[in-house]
C-alpha cells in the first residue's frame, strides 16, 4: 500500500503531465483547384474550328470610310481558299452586316422585306458561288446608293420637303455683315409634302412653284425640269439634279432649291447635316443678285462647309 507521502507527489505529477499533453490538431481541408482545360495550339488557321473562325470573321465588317464598302478584311480572306470562302461569304455572316447597314437607311424596311421575299438561299445548290446570297444584296445595294438617277416610279412614290439655299430675307445675325447673303436651310421649309404626279406631270403640295406646275423628267431620270421642257435647255433656278443623300434619301437640286425625301412622313433630322455645318464664305468681288426686286451685290454667303455643296452652289 502506497504512503500517504508517496500519493501526496503523485497527484500534482499527474495534473502536470495532464496540463503539457498536446491538444489535437484539426485536420485541414485542402481543395485541390481543377485541372485546367487543354490548351488548343494550330499552326494553321484552317485548323480552327468552323464556329470559332466564323466568329472571328465577324469582326471584320466593311469599312465605313470607303466610298464603296463592298471590299473589306473578310472579302480579302475568302479569296485565300475554298473553305474559307464559305465561311467568310456566308449568308449567316452577312445577313447581321446587311441589317446593321441598312436600318440607319432611308427605306430600311421595305429593302429588308424585299430581300427576304427574293431569299432562295435555301435551294441554293452551290454554296462556293461568289457572295452568297446576302453579300450580294449588299453589292447591289452599296452601288445603288451611288445612283445620281431617279425612275419615275421612285420619283412618283417620294415626298419631298423643300427649302431655298439662300433666303430673300436678311436673318438678324446677317445685319452685321454687310453685303452677306444668308441661307435658307435653318429657316422654315417652303412644303413637307412635295409630290410629282406622274399621271398630270404636274407638282403639288407646294406654294412655290405653286400647285399645278408642271415638270419634265428626261430619259435616264438625272435632271428633273420644273415649268419648262427640255427643248429650251436647262435653267439655273428651274433644273434639278439628282443626287442620293448619305442616308441614301433622294436629293433634286438647282441653284435656287432643293429638295429631300421624306420618309414616313416625318421631316426630323433631314436638314441637320446642312443647317448644322452653315459657315460664312467670302470672295473678294461682289455678285449680283435680286433681292425684293432690286439689284444688290454679295460677296459673303451663307453655305454648309461641304465641298461638294460649296462647288455646287455658283456664286
Amino acid at each position: 500500500m502506497s504512503s500517504p507521502t508517496s500519493v501526496q507527489y503523485l497527484r500534482p505529477r499527474l495534473e502536470s503531465i495532464a496540463v503539457s499533453a498536446p491538444k489535437t490538431k484539426r485536420a485541414k481541408r485542402i481543395t485541390m483547384p481543377p485541372e485546367p482545360e487543354p490548351i488548343i495550339t494550330c499552326t494553321n488557321l484552317q485548323d480552327l474550328p468552323d464556329d470559332l473562325l466564323a466568329y472571328a470573321l465577324t469582326f471584320l465588317p466593311p469599312e465605313a470610310d470607303r466610298p464603296l464598302r463592298t471590299e473589306c478584311a473578310a472579302v480579302a480572306v475568302s479569296q485565300v481558299s475554298k473553305s474559307l470562302r464559305i465561311l467568310a461569304l456566308s449568308n449567316s455572316m452577312w445577313v447581321g452586316i446587311c441589317f446593321t447597314r441598312w436600318k440607319t437607311k432611308v427605306g430600311f424596311a421595305t429593302r429588308l422585306a424585299s430581300a427576304e421575299a427574293t431569299n432562295n438561299t435555301g435551294n441554293m445548290a452551290n454554296p462556293l458561288i461568289r457572295g452568297g446570297f446576302w453579300y450580294s444584296k449588299f453589292v447591289i445595294e452599296e452601288r445603288d446608293a451611288l445612283r445620281p438617277t431617279i425612275s419615275r416610279d421612285e420619283l412618283s412614290a417620294a415626298t419631298f420637303s423643300l427649302k431655298l439655299w439662300f433666303t430673300s430675307k436678311h436673318y438678324p445675325d446677317m445685319r452685321r455683315i454687310k453685303g452677306a447673303l444668308a441661307s435658307g436651310l435653318d429657316w422654315r421649309s417652303l412644303s413637307d409634302d412635295t409630290r410629282f404626279d406622274l399621271h398630270s406631270r404636274k407638282m403639288f403640295g407646294a406654294s412655290q412653284p405653286p400647285n399645278g406646275t408642271p415638270f419634265f423628267i428626261n430619259d435616264d431620270g438625272s435632271i428633273i425640269n420644273i415649268k419648262k421642257s427640255f427643248e429650251t435647255g436647262t435653267h439655273r433656278q428651274f433644273s434639278l439634279y439628282v443626287c442620293r443623300r448619305e442616308d441614301w434619301g433622294w436629293e433634286l437640286r438647282s441653284q435656287a432649291y432643293v429638295y429631300r425625301s421624306v420618309e414616313n412622313g416625318s421631316v426630323d433630322g433631314i436638314w441637320t447635316d446642312y443647317s448644322s455645318s452653315l459657315i460664312i464664305e467670302k470672295r473678294k468681288k461682289g455678285i449680283p443678285f435680286t433681292r425684293r426686286g432690286r439689284g444688290v451685290k454679295y460677296n459673303h454667303r451663307e453655305v454648309p462647309d461641304i465641298k461638294e455643296v460649296k462647288e455646287f452652289l455658283e456664286w
